[in-house]
């Protein structure tokens, strides 16, 4: 067997090594034993405000003053060997840019021995500004007392759509301890709408006229999620100011935890503190703040699954459910398809100016015949996809020839078209569609096109394909 690492390492020579850093999406910053700059990528240079050749070939500290070198975590990690994985950031770069960063510094051994040190930095910014913004949003867009000139602000348990009993029921249950300020565990697949649910248990609550923060736990790296729930100290790492985090700015409202089983075990325990003492401490901080805030969490893979592989903590689990909901996946809840579908075909006439009726029995056993993996978000689409090219009439399984590549669009294509025969029937309805439109235009493609809302080029392969020859 030939010694594929001698082959590998012949092949990545200097140059492609050096390539390959410029070319990344993350900043690259490389220091030899005495914390010399020895690489400096462009992304790293872009978002700093400074050339490479005003940094490579000098110390760190020249280039980049710290208070002490224990707050460079190139240093720590030249010091200590050991990598530092993910630590949030913030400082202001030369150009006087707030900067927020997760960085991954590791040390670079060679026959045991430290010989330098690499830290990727990959730019949060953006992500972090959206993410605030958010709740800040979320603060000021609370429900006011109603008056008959003013819509209703988030969800209400009115726009669930469903009369299945599954949904009544669930309905009625949220409704119950919508006055107390139990926390609620959700469990529910992906596209059930789990956070329709939390905000509409807040805005049935006496907590309603307060904020109500939404954060995906999945959407952010643990550290930055850290600074986000428990606000920051100034001093406590790099840049950080005195801020608050989510939870201060939920206090007297909710806040909702979606994806929690995504947290890992440091952040759950920190969590199940604030839960169990209503307490919480600011990253560097010596002081606790009292926060009354009711905590919705949502998980999409079942309960009993995460605790059997340590990925969600015992006692976070049954602290968090104390009222647990699990919301049915649509395949559960056939009977509320056509309500559903009746809902997404009104909103999309608004948004699209259409004016589409509903859709016949035979889309209808179809759309009932589907398992639907991605649940109301997807039909949702579906929905969406269509209307697109129907200014009127009635949704039919015809439509359907109009979907772009998916799970549904191949379902309909093998599984569906294989039992029914639907394929034959749409290509037939498809056909005689196309040249009853061409006789209408007087044989003129792009007309045609433009009144069955096709391309011209998406009209031309339907005429290759059915061999319709345009007069």
């Amino acid at each position: 067997m030939p010694n594929v690492h001698c082959e590998l390492k012949e092949y990545l020579n200097l140059g492609i090594i050096k390539h390959i850093l410029e070319t990344l999406d993350e900043g690259i910053l490389i220091v030899d034993r005495d914390c010399r700059v020895i690489f400096y990528n462009q992304i790293l240079s872009k978002n700093e405000g400074l050339e490479p050749g005003n940094v490579i070939g000098k110390l760190l500290f020249d280039v980049f003053p710290f208070p002490t070198p224990e707050e460079s975590t190139l240093y720590r990690v030249l010091k200590t060997g050991t990598p530092i994985i993910k630590q949030f950031q913030q400082y202001i770069n030369y150009q006087g840019r707030h900067l927020q960063t997760v960085n991954t510094t590791i040390p670079i051994v060679e026959e045991n021995e430290i010989v330098g040190a690499i830290e990727v930095s990959r730019d949060m910014s953006v992500i972090v500004s959206l993410t605030e913004r958010v709740a800040e949003l979320q603060q000021k867009t609370v429900a006011k007392p109603k008056s008959p000139n003013r819509k209703e602000l988030g969800f209400s348990f009115d726009d669930i759509i469903g009369s299945s009993r599954k949904i009544q029921e669930i309905i009625e249950k949220m409704k119950k301890v919508a006055c107390t300020s139990s926390s609620v565990l959700l469990y529910g697949e992906t596209g059930t709408g789990k956070e329709l649910f939390a905000q509409s248990l807040h805005n049935a609550s006496p907590r309603q006229n307060h904020a109500f923060i939404a954060q995906n736990c999945a959407a952010l790296p643990e550290t930055l999620l850290e600074s986000l729930f428990f606000g920051t100290t100034k001093g406590s790492f790099t840049g950080a100011l005195d801020k608050p985090g989510l939870f201060e700015q939920a206090s007297e409202g909710t806040i909702f935890l979606d994806e929690i089983n995504s947290m890992g075990p440091l952040l759950q325990t920190k969590i199940l503190r604030v839960l169990q003492e209503g307490l919480v401490r600011r990253l560097g901080s010596q002081e606790d703040v009292a926060v009354d805030v009711r905590v919705i969490a949502s998980t999409n893979e079942k309960p009993n699954e995460l605790l059997k592989t340590g990925r969600l903590r015992e006692d976070l689990f049954y602290r968090l459910s104390v009222i647990y909901v699990e919301i049915p996946a649509l395949r559960e809840r056939i009977e509320d398809i056509c309500d559903l579908a009746s809902h997404f075909i009104e909103k999309y006439n608004c948004k699209f100016g259409r004016n589409v009726h509903g859709m016949d029995d035979r889309l209808l056993k179809v759309l009932k015949d589907y398992r639907w993996p991605g649940n109301v978000r997807e039909l949702e689409h579906i929905i969406e996809a269509m209307m697109n090219f129907v200014d009127d009439g009635w949704l039919t399984v015809q439509h359907l020839d109009y979907l772009g590549y998916s799970n549904f669009r191949n379902y309909l294509e093998t599984d569906y078209s294989a039992r029914t025969g639907i394929r034959d029937d749409i290509n037939c309805v498809e056909k005689n569609m196309i040249i009853n439109t061409l006789e209408r235009c007087g044989g003129n493609v792009s007309k045609a096109a433009h009144a069955m809302g096709l391309k011209r080029q998406a009209l031309q392969y339907r005429l290759r394909k059915y061999k319709i020859v345009a007069r």
